[in-house]
């Protein structure tokens, strides 16, 4: 009998161990596929070399947004036909030829249309990368979706960073130097996610089952109540005025101080930081706790900060401020996510599904809107104070709907 338990110890090793190499090859092929967050550390050089304006600068970031909405539309459907992992294979090849498309134009044309069609891909690793990683490790659905999420903070974290390296060294050169270290890495990177792509489709030896998936029906009852419709419109406040801040910020800090002791990239890690650190301490909170303050109070107190980083901060605390409101409004959509489960886990999906879709609508109109507002009043602190208001707005709309109040839940029994 002994002997039989030490044969199932070292199968369930076999097993195990490729397993876990084809998790850390995804987890690092994801984190290569965050490389775009380089671009906001270049927007000012970006637009200075390709004669753009601020609007046209946020309608070619937006683009990407717009052809999301395709592909969260289309995932559920392709996930079901085809597979997690091989849709996870196909989108993270998209995206390497996305990138190595970046670095091969090394033109503004290459670049504008390769950031449209990577939102198409990106949008299908959103959905079909989890749900990959839980068909490898099942029973540790929360550890390892967990795993991914920081995964994605570190490269938040770096990226930018090694941006702002990069930019030091093209600084004051010709656009040949600027093409070498902006665009080169584009082609490096792309061709290693392309390979990496590859080479996990060659991996189909390790028996991995795809979960079952059946195509689920979109509940207009429920999605058209005043609660859905109101979680729809938060989750695409949320997530427009994060986006929105977050790229224009260097910009703003570029052209509203003369000296700046810390990079524009210092404040992007920041806020990665801060999505970290807020996501830890609500996973060791226990659930419900505090539900109600976060979605009434963090983002108005997350918004009245950006309002004083724009209109009161010093070069040298911007990075900070920006930190410091970012671990409010972090709490905002986990919180957000875990309400609508609280009351519809029934609609669930098609609850959030819709909230990501509006979202990705109304980030484009923000980021071209901004965009546009700055190029009219050539003020970026009144710009990005509409976006700051939306968190403000994120608050005031769940005090008045009464989002987190606990419900007394009927039995059974009751009519």
């Amino acid at each position: 009998m002994s002997k039989m338990d030490g044969m199932g110890s070292d199968t369930a090793k076999i097993t195990t161990r490729p397993q876990r190499m084809m998790a850390v090859g995804v987890l690092m092929l994801v984190m290569l596929t965050s490389y775009t967050y380089v671009i906001p550390v270049f927007a000012i050089r970006i637009c200075q070399l390709f004669s753009l304006s601020v609007e046209e600068y946020g309608t070619m970031i937006g683009l990407g947004s717009l052809s999301q909405i395709a592909s969260l539309l289309l995932v559920g459907l392709m996930i079901t036909r085809f597979g997690g992992r091989r849709i996870s294979e196909f989108s993270l090849v998209g995206i390497g030829s996305c990138f190595a498309l970046i670095g091969f134009g090394s033109n503004l044309s290459s670049l504008k249309v390769s950031l449209a069609v990577n939102g198409f891909f990106s949008g299908l690793v959103k959905v079909a990368i989890p749900g990959f990683l839980i068909s490898l490790y099942p029973t540790l659905k929360r550890r390892i979706i967990s795993v991914q999420l920081v995964t994605v903070a570190i490269a938040g974290i770096v990226i930018p960073l090694w941006a702002n390296q990069l930019l030091q060294w093209s600084e004051g050169d010709d656009y040949s130097e600027f093409s070498r270290v902006f665009f080169g890495p584009f082609l490096i990177i792309g061709c290693m996610v392309i390979i990496g792509g590859v080479l996990l489709s060659l991996g189909r030896q390790l028996s991995v089952e795809d979960p079952q998936i059946t195509s689920a029906k979109t509940f207009l009852r429920e999605l058209f109540e005043r609660r859905s419709l109101t979680i729809v419109l938060l989750v695409a406040l949320h997530t427009s005025a994060d986006g929105t801040i977050f790229q224009f910020l260097p910009m703003f800090m570029q052209h509203h101080f003369d000296e700046l002791p810390l990079a524009p990239a210092w404040a992007l890690s920041g806020h990665a930081i801060a999505y970290v650190i807020t996501r830890v301490i609500l996973s060791l909170l226990p659930e419900g706790f505090g539900q109600r303050a976060i979605l009434t109070l963090a983002g108005p107190i997350g918004g009245f900060l950006i309002l004083v980083m724009l209109w009161q901060g010093h070069a040298f605390s911007v990075p900070f401020l920006y930190t410091l409101a970012s671990l409010f409004y972090a709490a905002e959509f986990p919180v957000l996510v875990s309400e609508i489960s609280s009351r519809s886990i029934g609609h669930f999906g098609t609850i959030l599904a819709s909230g990501l879709l509006v979202s990705n609508a109304a980030t484009f109109l923000f980021l071209k809107g901004t965009g546009r507002l700055i190029d009219t009043t050539s003020d970026y602190r009144v710009a990005l104070s509409v976006a700051a208001c939306g968190f403000i707005v994120f608050g005031v709309m769940a005090t008045v709907t009464r989002l987190g109040k606990v419900s007394v839940t009927r039995s059974p029994g009751s009519p």
